[in-house]
């Protein structure tokens, strides 16, 4: 997807907008996943570490975006 198309699909406060749910749900399966290492259920442990591992490059991509539709 080029920056001008990313642009016109999606304004910068949706983009903000998604970024902070993005960040919000990373904690939350950050808070999660520690409540279930502590409690010894390393399987489920693992399995939050791969969803927070998602949320981390959805996150980054969506950075990578916003500084593209970004003018400086």
């Amino acid at each position: 997807m080029t920056a001008t198309r990313a642009q016109s699909l999606l304004a910068d406060s949706e983009l903000t907008k998604a970024h902070d749910f993005l960040f919000e749900a990373h904690m939350l399966v950050t808070d999660v996943r520690s409540l279930f290492f502590n409690s010894d259920n390393f399987a489920t442990a693992a399995r939050l570490k791969d969803i927070q591992g998602r949320l981390a490059d959805e996150i980054q991509a969506l950075e990578r975006l916003i500084a593209v539709t970004t003018p400086d």
